[in-house]
């Protein structure tokens, strides 16, 4: 791989490697842009098969941080930090290591909690940085927003509505949550199975085996696990109106979003419905004080002017949130 060709793909401003043979740390700090204000993004600790593959997904979830901070019109760039689990990985001292790599940008990157990290690592984190966001609901500020997003792709309350939920993480779960008191009837599915049932048990909701959710009736699917779950083959077996979900990179391939549009099916892009947290931890940064999570019901707007700009020019969704987030980053 030549990072300098991936880095020029994204369009990335830089790449740390951050290594601690010692304590089992690999890490890479990848940040997409600070012309709008610092980097904002998550820690993704997880098993990757590659080196490549770990910078591809770095410095692509940069971009989307990017383009979310620039389409809720935030004075923020984007960043993001993955850790690459090793076995011989000592987590708190290697949390640590990585907060002062952190701290060693001088604040033009903040982080905060993203897939496979623990509230508990982030407080290794802190030991070494105090760039980073302890207290941030990032659970509920998503769902929040998303249910923003559901309202103004559905152009609807939620009440009497459909809503099929893959993924019932921090985000998935409370978004179900939230969507089933606004009256919602809520279908639930999870590849652990024990968690959809507790969920659909407490909700007195539906549950369906993880398979089968992407093909359920519903008014509005929220993809919420992991991203690139839709694909040219998926998109066929859909009998949903809209998609807003918290996954990152939910289109496998750019090209799925016209299949989508052909479809009918109303796709509202990840880094436009799943930008709550982002909202939310940029303005209490900002702020110096925690705010309401009314703060990030901005998403609803955000997404009823990229569905009306799409419409009017006849182009997928995700394609108009790309050019307006690139507008503004220009």
């Amino acid at each position: 791989m030549d990072l300098f060709d991936t880095m020029a793909r994204y369009g990335a401003e830089s790449l740390q490697l951050v290594e601690d043979e010692a304590r089992g740390l690999r890490a890479l700090i990848a940040i997409h842009s600070t012309r709008r204000g610092p980097a904002f993004g998550g820690i993704r600790t997880l098993s990757y098969t590659n080196f490549n593959a770990a910078v591809t997904d770095a410095l692509r979830l940069a971009q989307h941080m990017s383009y979310k901070a620039a389409l809720a019109d935030l004075p923020a760039g984007g960043g993001k930090a993955v850790v690459v689990k090793t076995p011989n990985m000592d987590r708190a001292l290697s949390f640590s290591a990585l907060g002062r790599a952190i701290n060693r940008l001088g604040g033009s990157f903040f982080t905060g909690l993203d897939t496979g990290t623990t509230h508990e690592d982030l407080a290794h984190v802190a030991q070494g940085t105090k760039y980073v966001a302890l207290h941030l609901d990032f659970g509920k500020s998503t769902a929040r927003g998303l249910i923003a997003a559901a309202k103004a792709a559905l152009d609807a309350e939620l009440k009497g509505r459909a809503i099929a939920v893959q993924g019932l993480g921090s985000v998935g779960a409370e978004f179900a949550r939230m969507a089933a008191k606004a009256g919602a009837r809520v279908i639930v599915a999870d590849i652990q199975d024990a968690l959809a049932k507790e969920l659909a048990r407490d909700l007195d909701c539906e549950r369906v085996k993880p398979g089968e959710i992407v093909g359920v009736e519903c008014d509005l699917f929220a993809p919420c696990a992991l991203g690139g779950i839709l694909t040219s083959e998926t998109v066929k077996g859909l009998r949903c109106k809209a998609i807003a979900g918290s996954a990152n990179n939910q289109l496998a391939k750019p090209e799925v979003g016209a299949l989508l549009q052909k479809r009918g099916i109303i796709y509202v892009p990840d880094f436009v419905a799943n930008a709550g947290a982002l909202i939310k931890g940029v303005l209490e940064h900002q702020a110096g004080k925690s705010l309401d999570f009314s703060v990030v019901d901005r998403v609803g707007e955000t997404t009823r002017a990229v569905l009306q700009r799409a419409k009017k020019e006849k182009k997928p969704p995700h394609e108009i949130a790309e050019r307006i987030a690139l507008e503004r980053l220009a």
